[in-house]
């Protein structure tokens, strides 16, 4: 049980993880005092909400929130100071350097703390990124701005700088708009994260979408007119796009600065390293969510994977072993969805490439297969990709694209990867079926049996 020594718990972090966290501890233990301290103005709300409020799905910002500051103050007295960044931290001395609203400096002393500081925006290191139409989109605040620059300002073009998942949103959020959008990615191919087949179907979309796509080129410079704004572009090779404003959806990275000049242990992305039970290299700092590093459950490597599954899952564990519980987070397999221009696309475990480095002696399969039976109208094409092990028979990861369906699918494979199920194995788990839901043989029954019968070729 909780050791009554304990009695002052700090949270860094009014996110879902931190709130997450802060209400776990109450609940195991009522005699803590527990504080959260956020650096922003807001609390509780769900990043992954905030494109539909750009595009006017969402009417009202509120309903981004999922509780106000005030419910976890009155009903789970859980102290929340809001414009409270956490700027340093002594970990000898159990303080905290902490930068309140109006420049007020403050000191903090904690018995146990719960760093769910989140991440920030990745800013490129060229000119022109601090001019006032150019854009990052991470949190409310950047929500707003953008919000009131489309509806005051009625901008016509549109550079995203980042082919990944939030420039694919708001891409796809801005041309519903009437904005015409140009995305320049620097690799070679868009999502890179997943196998070129997958993307190249999104990329496809994208452009039946007139949605503009330029790979292989970085931006060198954001150019300015005489008040500042951004008015173009220049790419690799000299050519500009000219636009009204900029986003810069180029990834995010663990906000643990304040760890700086400090023994406690950071690892890849300099996000914190924890232990299963989310104990960093010091016993009575616990972390949390996108600060975090986390094993993967394939690889058994570390891994950063920033997802809000993850972050709501560990905010609750280590919340409740900071205030005396004993349960561990197993890691993760990487599981992520998103839907873009009408298709779903998803993926878990991990590609190919990886799959080689880790020494797997892999291969993979893709194919095309209905979301559902021809006798129910209206089924859509599902791409199914899988890697696998030819030694163990393994599933090593998964990734699909299709108008419907994929979300189900994909925890089916999340689950598999879990459990480290061999193809074998998925090939023959009994999964539902109804003419308007799947087919016979569910995709995922379909894509295993395929690999089935190409292990047996390769014994020869």
């Amino acid at each position: 049980m909780y050791d009554d020594l304990f009695q002052e718990l700090i949270v860094i972090g009014g996110n879902a993880s931190g709130l997450a966290a802060a209400s776990q501890a109450r609940r195991i233990n009522p005699k803590l005092r527990v504080t959260v301290l956020e650096s922003g103005k807001y609390v509780s709300y769900g990043t992954c909400g905030m494109p539909y409020f750009i595009s006017g799905y969402v009417k009202r910002i509120e309903d981004l929130f999922a509780y106000p500051k005030e419910f976890f103050e009155q009903k789970r007295n859980i102290k929340i100071l809001l414009e409270h960044e956490v700027t340093g931290i002594d970990p000898a001395k159990k303080e905290l350097q902490v930068n309140a609203r109006h420049s007020e400096k403050k000191l903090f002393s904690y018995d146990r703390l719960i760093v769910c500081s989140g991440a920030s925006a990745i800013i490129p290191g060229i000119a022109g990124t601090s001019a006032g139409n150019v854009f990052t989109f991470r949190n409310i605040e950047d929500t707003l701005g953008l919000k009131k620059f489309i509806d005051s300002e009625k901008p016509k073009k549109a550079v995203i700088i980042g082919g990944g998942s939030i420039g694919f949103l708001m891409a796809e959020v801005l041309n519903k708009l009437g904005i015409k959008v140009n995305i320049i990615e620097r690799s070679e191919r868009i999502f890179k994260d997943y196998e070129y087949e997958i993307g190249a179907v999104l990329s496809k979309k994208a452009e039946m979408d007139n949605i503009d796509i330029t790979t292989g080129s970085s931006v060198e410079s954001i150019d300015t007119d005489s008040g500042g704004n951004a008015t173009s572009v220049t790419i690799t090779g000299g050519g500009q796009i000219d636009c009204d404003f900029i986003i810069l959806a180029t990834g995010i990275k663990p906000n643990t600065g304040f760890f700086s000049n400090t023994s406690v242990e950071l690892g890849l992305n300099s996000g914190i390293k924890v232990t299963p039970r989310l104990q960093s290299s010091h016993l009575n700092i616990y972390a949390a969510g996108d600060c975090c590093v986390v094993k993967n459950i394939v690889s058994g490597k570390e891994d950063y994977v920033p997802t809000a599954n993850n972050a709501v899952k560990m905010g609750r564990i280590a919340g409740e072993n900071a205030a005396g519980g004993d349960t561990l987070f197993p890691g993760s397999v990487g599981t992520s969805v998103d839907k873009i221009l009408g298709l779903e696309i998803a993926k878990a475990g991990i590609g190919l490439e990886e799959a080689f480095l880790l020494g797997f002696k892999a291969f993979k399969l893709i194919d095309s297969y209905p979301s559902h039976a021809g006798s129910a109208p209206g089924a859509k094409a599902i791409a199914v990709l899988i890697i696998v092990d030819t030694g163990s028979r393994r599933l090593l990861g998964a990734q699909m694209i299709g108008g419907e369906g994929v979300g189900k699918r994909i925890d089916v494979f999340a689950t598999a990867l879990t459990a480290e199920m061999t193809v074998d194995d998925i090939y023959m788990l009994d999964l539902s079926y109804a003419p308007a839901i799947s087919t016979v043989w569910d995709p995922v029954n379909k894509i295993c049996g395929k690999a089935v019968l190409e292990l047996g070729k390769r014994k020869f």
